[in-house]
């Protein structure tokens, strides 16, 4: 079941403080998608179906190649979840005036660890620096129940 309302206050998230580009327009509406996911390797695709309709309708003026950076940088955040964690997951976008944070829980209590990406056997380690690297300022919640990485946006 997917939900969308309007995001509310939330005193345990820090306010994003990597900017987008002046060239990125703020989002035009604030709101709120959560996506529980499957545990699966179908994960990432299904959040990205959900987030394309979601990011269209609340930014209309997103560059679409902007767009893209949003889509792979969720692809790499629902992708480490369910490399490293068992169970389900939950994709969260919330925009609000000049921001977006783009938030993946999952059942494991890990924080991630940033490591060298391996460009050779396949195994990964690219998914926090290519956000980093896209302009996200990445950090985790702890959660009771897990955790939750973030990738805040703001203009």
């Amino acid at each position: 079941m997917t939900t969308t309302t309007a995001p509310p206050p939330s005193p345990t998230t820090a306010p994003p403080s990597s900017s987008l580009p002046a060239s990125v327009p703020a989002p035009s509406t604030a709101g709120r998608l959560s996506v529980p996911l499957p545990s699966g390797p179908e994960a990432p695709s299904h959040a990205r179906r959900a987030a394309i309709g979601f990011l269209r309708r609340s930014w209309p003026a997103l560059a679409e190649d902007r767009c893209d950076d949003f889509l792979l940088i969720i692809s790499e955040l629902v992708t480490n979840a369910v490399r490293h964690a068992p169970g389900p997951s939950t994709l969260t976008l919330t925009t609000s005036a000049g921001a977006l944070d783009i938030a993946v829980s999952d059942c494991s209590c890990v924080p991630p660890a940033p490591r060298a990406p391996d460009l050779c056997d396949g195994t990964g380690g690219m998914g926090l620096h290519i956000a980093e690297d896209l302009g996200a300022r990445v950090f985790t919640e702890a959660l009771p129940e897990g955790k939750c990485v973030h990738a805040a946006f703001a203009t």
